[in-house]
């Protein structure tokens, strides 16, 4: 909220992180370069945003999050090369067969809207928790599928359930990450979630022929399991709420008060310190183990299980992103991994592993690359337009980093149209293959800088 010119900042006046925590409101925190934090941290030890002065609790959570986003995906596309034996197992038509993955998509914007509600009021490590267990449950009903009905009602469960945790993540990063260090932990955070699809049909490949279809599901079913114990034991909770005064609005008061130039506002950074959080000792990580986190300033209603997150569409900010990204995902990935296996196996005699290794290698070298242009290469760019705006006496618009989307808003189509035109005058395998892999490319630096911008700088 903008600061009108009448306001001014009182430096006699003690604010109550002041007397709780012994720092004055105009003492702001800043990063190794001088910059302002944003968010400004609380000096508490709960404080998810000083984990990363702990380097290994930063990663590992990171990493058990991003592993989580890739199981997500993982255990909705392993069957994939499994289309054809899995459909005359079932006596059904191949278009059909791969059904059991439309609807594993499709259930997995139901699961976020029941449960990221109550995962902001009462802690994020339950959800986890009891998400990857829902994921595990719903891999063993699909593996044991006697029909196909059966096959489709445990595989709307498992989409649901894994969606939930995948999306969870970007509030994860949120907590503990400066909007400076965002744009890299989202990057690896998509690169996962993105590339569990495209390894999966490695796996599922490899599975099938050697195993049968149904091992692919039990493959998740023990992925699910394992990260179970391991969440339950190495993931902390994030959630936290900041004691008044946290210096929420400070920052951004300081930069839009229009009684301020930017010589005033050089003079107040001046004073401000390189900020060093408390230590992190064993009695708060194993607090932090806990499993329920209600707080008296949350409460849960019924809006929030629906109403809520779809208000959020009326902010342009949130609604283009995720339809650009919505769009790009559904041409670049879910697409070519819901055809390969039939059109491959078709024109180029394709068996499971084939298919699985095609559609897998080409997804996931695009991806990849992908990553490496977009999160680092957008954090330098928001760093870069922060100092130049607090030099001009402005606060740097969440827009700077929007500017990396335009390479993949080109790559995208023009990969499409290689895939699309090389696949109907039956050219070699690999021509589609690079296709796949351009517009994946292209995809995955969307993909980045629309959760980075949307989920994390805008709200």
């Amino acid at each position: 909220m903008q600061s009108s010119s009448s306001e001014k900042v009182d430096l006699g006046e003690k604010s109550v992180e002041e007397r709780e925590y012994g720092v004055t409101p105009l003492t702001i925190k800043l990063d190794e370069t001088g910059l302002p934090l944003i968010p400004q941290p609380s000096t508490s030890e709960d404080d998810p945003l000083n984990y990363p002065n702990s380097q290994w609790l930063k990663w590992l959570v990171l990493f058990q999050v991003s592993m989580l986003a890739f199981l997500a995906t993982l255990n909705v596309a392993i069957p994939n090369p499994a289309v054809v034996p899995l459909s005359q197992e079932f006596n059904i038509a191949h278009v059909t067969g791969t059904y059991q993955t439309t609807i594993a998509i499709g259930t997995s914007a139901i699961g976020p809207l029941v449960f990221v509600p109550i995962a902001n009021v009462y802690g994020r490590r339950f959800v986890y928790l009891f998400t990857l267990l829902i994921g595990f449950v719903s891999a063993i009903g699909s593996a044991l599928a006697k029909s196909y009905g059966t096959l489709i009602v445990a595989r709307a469960f498992n989409g649901s359930g894994a969606a939930t945790a995948a999306v969870l993540g970007a509030g994860t990063i949120s907590d503990m990450c400066y909007i400076h260090q965002r744009g890299k932990a989202m990057g690896l955070y998509t690169v996962m979630l993105t590339n569990g699809a495209h390894l999966a049909p490695i796996i599922g490949g490899y599975v099938a022929r050697n195993r049968g279809w149904r091992w692919c599901f039990w493959t998740g079913t023990m992925l699910n399991g394992v990260f179970l114990v391991i969440c339950f034991f190495f993931l902390p909770e994030t959630l936290y709420t900041r004691p008044p005064g946290a210096y929420d609005d400070m920052l951004a008061d300081l930069t839009k008060n229009d009684e301020l130039d930017s010589t005033e506002i050089k003079e107040l950074l001046k004073q401000g310190k390189v900020y060093q959080p408390p230590p992190l000792t064993l009695s708060v990580y194993i607090r932090r183990l806990g499993f329920w986190y209600p707080s008296p300033d949350r409460k849960l209603r019924a809006r929030d299980f629906v109403v809520k997150p779809l208000s959020m569409l009326k902010y342009p900010s949130v609604a283009f992103p995720a339809l650009f990204y919505g769009v790009v995902y559904g041409f670049a990935s879910i697409e070519p991994a819901l055809t390969l296996a039939t059109l491959f196996t078709r024109l180029y005699h394709f068996d499971t592993v084939k298919n699985g290794l095609a559609n897998g290698i080409s997804l996931l070298v695009g991806a990849s690359l992908g990553e490496l242009c977009s999160g680092p290469v957008t954090d330098v760019m928001v760093q870069r337009a922060r100092r130049r705006a607090l030099e001009q006496g402005k606060a740097a618009p969440a827009e700077v980093r929007l500017h990396g989307i335009w390479t993949g808003a080109i790559t995208v189509p023009v990969g499409l149209l290689m895939y699309g035109f090389t696949i109907q005058y039956a050219h070699s395998f690999v021509a589609p293959c690079i296709g796949m892999a351009v517009a994946c490319f292209g995809m995955q630096i969307v993909s980045s800088v629309c959760y980075t911008y949307s989920c994390n700088d805008c709200y």
